[in-house]
Order: structure tokens, then C-alpha cells, then sequence
């Protein structure tokens, strides 16, 4: 399917910003409420979709036991540091700056989408 780009004016824009802003309200409040449904009923069938609960599982691991996983890795003949990456927070909570972290690696940037609040 290809969408048609409609060419917009300032006006135009803001009302669609604005509209966008209603309508994600609009939607968080319906999911709410289909969540505390669901939390009385147990899953619901709509059409084709299943809505409920699914579980995600992460692994979190202390300092000493990423120490001892990385030393595992490594006595299985691989190189840990293919398997572990750093996570951007444990990044900014180093404090230094990109020069610096440019010595080791490259920066990714990504772009998204979105509204902040001014």
C-alpha cells in the first residue's frame, strides 16, 4: 500500500499534531480499559487477535556474575565481548565524553519519530 503525502501548511500541521496528541490519549485510555477487562475476564478474542497478557524474560546479571559469564565465554573458546555490549545508560553513568568513547568504538545514531514536551 502506498500513501498519498497530502503537502501541509503550518495551520494544517498543528492541527494534526494536535489531533495525533488526542487521539494516542484516546488510545491509551481504551487500552486501559481493555486491560482491566481482561484482568476480570482472562484473554479476549477479536477478529483475528488474541488481546492478554504474554511474558518477555531478560536475564539481569550483578557485576561479579557478568565477570563470571565473560570468563564462561571465554573458557568455551569464544570471545565475550561478541556475546556482551554495553547498554547506553552504564555509557552515560561513565561520564566521558564522546571523544574519548570514539577511541573504542563508533557512535550509532538513529532517528525517531516523535513529540517532547517544550
Amino acid at each position: 500500500m502506498t500513501a498519498v503525502i497530502e503537502k501541509l501548511t503550518e495551520e494544517k500541521a498543528i492541527e494534526l499534531a494536535l489531533e495525533i496528541e488526542r487521539t494516542e490519549a484516546a488510545l491509551k485510555q481504551m487500552k486501559v480499559n481493555l486491560k482491566a477487562y481482561v484482568d476480570d475476564n482472562g484473554p479476549l478474542q477479536a477478529g483475528d487477535k488474541l488481546w492478554g497478557y504474554s511474558v518477555s524474560t531478560s536475564w539481569q546479571f550483578g557485576a561479579d556474575g557478568l565477570k563470571e559469564l565473560a570468563v564462561a565465554i571465554t573458557a568455551e573458546g569464544k570471545n565475550a565481548w561478541e556475546f556482551l555490549s554495553l547498554p547506553a545508560t552504564s555509557i552515560k553513568k561513565l561520564g566521558w565524553e564522546e571523544a574519548a568513547l570514539s577511541q573504542y568504538g563508533t557512535l550509532k545514531e538513529t532517528k525517531r519519530f516523535d513529540s517532547r514536551k517544550v
